[in-house]
């Protein structure tokens, strides 16, 4: 059995040990202050199998690929591909016939100005079908913007602010109306407890499928 390296130790004052598996598949140990190295190496011996699991599941999942904005390359929009087509207009555009028009203009901030088109898109996007889900469930939030989180999909601040991040636009409308339901529940229960969980299935019964889509396919939408 090969020893699991561990990538990182972070010693804050909480009680017990957990052990995170980041998207890139390293091991990160969150530890107690005080406790010995060399208990938290027994710990983490005695987990090598679930850790070892959890591993390969996240190499198998898709990776994030830089994008270098060439002709044809895909570009997601509401979970379909679209293929990049320079273009000389004026403005980022989506096609009939999926494609997604760049002016070439725009080549020497290409990842700038392709960022700003999706947080534009995102907008559209995540603010109307917000306002009809809280409307269908009787919920008020106080605010609603878009984010640039790099790890969270959404939140719900303790005054009911609602922010999501505009990678969502990327994703499948189904996935989208999970993450809004999922952050729309937090205005009445604030944690991931049973009941908070019980209140999401009964608006998205499918809930579960939707929570696995994006843990597997987070590194498609992570190339900008």
């Amino acid at each position: 059995m090969s020893k699991i390296k561990i990538s990182k130790i972070i010693r804050t004052k909480r009680k017990n040990i957990a052990l995170m598996i980041t998207r890139d598949a390293t091991l990160i140990v969150r530890a107690p202050m005080r406790t010995p190295l060399g208990y938290i190496e027994k710990l983490v011996e005695k987990k090598f199998a679930w850790i070892e699991k959890k591993m390969q599941e996240f190499e198998k999942r898709p990776k994030a690929v830089k994008k270098t904005f060439f002709e044809g390359e895909e570009f997601l929009h509401l979970g379909r591909k679209y293929k990049l087509k320079l273009t000389e207009g004026i403005k980022i555009e989506l096609g009939e016939n999926l494609e997604l028009f760049f002016p070439r203009t725009f080549l020497w901030r290409a990842r700038q100005r392709m960022s700003d088109w999706y947080k534009k898109q995102a907008q559209k996007a995540i603010f109307e079908r917000t306002e009809i889900i809280a409307s269908k469930l009787n919920l008020k939030y106080s605010s609603l913007k878009i984010s640039n989180a790099k790890t969270n999909w959404g939140s719900c601040g303790p005054k009911n602010s609602l922010n999501f991040n505009w990678r969502l636009v990327m994703v499948p409308e189904k996935i989208i109306e999970y993450v809004i339901i999922h952050e729309l529940i937090h205005i009445v229960e604030k944690n991931h407890s049973a009941k908070f969980w019980n209140k999401v299935a009964v608006v998205m019964p499918e809930y579960r499928e939707a929570r696995e889509w994006l843990r597997h396919n987070q590194g498609l939408v992570e190339f900008l």
